[in-house]
């Protein structure tokens, strides 16, 4: 069981790895049509609007960042949810397993120590439960 949910969390990370890797696609300032070249500095509205852009880019990364951050977040709840369910789940079987084991024991011999695993026989000699 975990080794495919281990497998599905590698492939979750990885595409979200991907994600954080793929290009920005945006407009180059040529291609928008409003003539604005980096060495032009006709008036001081240029200026302003170039710190209004660098704000406004600046605001757009951590938006970013935050929502690559929640989404972390949520792939590193998801994947720890899992590997405890498997370790409850093995313990479970386990803690199981021992009980059955102990039952059988009990009700063949009727005088099963649990603490060695063992019972007494008719001759007071100790055998291993089988």
């Amino acid at each position: 069981m975990f080794l495919k949910t281990g497998r599905t969390a590698l492939l979750f990370a990885a595409a979200a790895q991907l994600l954080v890797l793929l290009p920005y696609s945006g407009d180059a300032h040529a291609q928008r049509g409003d003539r604005y070249n980096p060495q032009w500095n006709q008036d001081y509205r240029d200026r302003e609007r170039d710190d209004w852009q660098r704000r406004e880019r600046e605001r757009d990364r951590e938006r970013e960042r935050r929502h690559d951050a929640k989404t972390a977040g949520v792939v590193v709840g998801v994947v720890g949810a899992a590997v405890v369910a498997g370790v409850i789940a093995a313990a479970a079987k386990r803690e199981r397993e021992t009980r059955e084991r102990a039952d059988y024991c009990m009700n063949r011999y009727g005088n099963y120590d649990r603490r060695t695993d063992s019972y007494r026989d008719r001759d007071g000699y100790t055998f291993p439960c089988r």
